[in-house]
């Protein structure tokens, strides 16, 4: 007995495939693979950990978007429309949280409490290379983040802190703010030249061939110096020259405090003003 069923063909497979479901999902945030398991939080910290192989400057919203295996347009979203600026911010903000959160116990001695401190920030900035680097050649969101609403501006915390760790010294209100400027940029230039890997311990066995080859007559401190240039590594630099600045301070404290503080202000430098040049006709 024949069949009454008709049997389908390439035609009915063909629509059958191209018949679109409907996603149910309107207006507000853009689909991504990883659905609703993506929030700002998610972002940023994934960007901020990329930091740790990545220079800041090279985050990107496609970049952090291909870590998470989501679109571009969710981490636009998730950003409030805020992009690479947001991210940045968000990045630095995380990253000074974590300085923050890690901040050694004080004491009532000022020479324990600066080192202490110091090596302290100093290894954070080495464990994210990406932000030591971008701490040394950029001045946006140093200090002050974009945050909304109750966030906490973790970048003004840490000035807030390591104010109060230099101001123990005693100075006035003008040498401690020119104190405390001058000692962060000093432990984000060891982090920066650390993270760049700028060390003689860490190309140890060229400069020793290269100078063992050199004439003792000639180049006699060359000599003197070789083995501990070449054997000199960048945390006990840093420690090193911690304690010089420490035991400097200390010896120029009572000094310091008798000077006026006028003669430490810098007069600012002269603005070059370049000659407007013809158009050439």
């Amino acid at each position: 007995m024949a069949s009454s069923r008709k049997a389908s063909g390439p035609s009915d497979s063909k629509q059958v495939k191209n018949v679109r479901k409907p996603s149910g999902r309107g207006r507000g945030r853009p689909s991504g693979l990883a659905g609703g398991m993506v929030d700002r939080t998610a972002v940023v910290e994934t960007a901020f950990a990329m930091t740790k192989s990545i220079p800041v400057t090279d985050l990107s919203i496609v970049r952090v978007a291909k870590e998470l295996g989501v679109t571009p347009a969710l981490i636009h979203y998730y950003l409030a429309g805020g992009g690479r600026d947001a991210l940045t911010s968000g990045v630095m903000n995380t990253f000074y949280r974590e300085v923050i959160t890690l901040w050694p116990q004080e004491t009532q001695d000022w020479r324990h409490n600066f080192e202490t401190v110091s090596e302290s920030i100093y290894r954070a900035y080495v464990r994210y290379p990406g932000i030591a680097i971008y701490a040394a050649s950029h001045n946006r969101y140093q200090l002050v983040q974009e945050v909304e609403g109750d966030e906490v501006d973790y970048g003004l915390l840490v000035l807030e802190k390591f104010s109060g760790t230099v101001r123990q010294m005693g100075f006035d209100q003008a040498r401690t703010g020119s104190l405390a400027h001058m000692l962060m940029m000093f432990i984000q230039s060891y982090a920066h030249s650390t993270v760049k890997r700028r060390w003689p311990g860490q190309h140890a066995e060229f400069l020793n061939t290269k100078l063992s080859e050199l004439d003792p007559e000639a180049f006699p401190n060359c000599h003197f110096i070789r083995e501990s240039l070449t054997s000199l590594n960048a945390p006990d630099a840093f420690r090193i020259a911690m304690r010089i600045i420490i035991d400097g301070l200390t010896a120029e404290l009572p000094h310091l405090q008798q000077t006026p503080a006028e003669s430490l202000v810098v007069a600012p430098a002269p603005v070059s003003r370049r000659r407007a040049t013809r158009a050439r006709t």
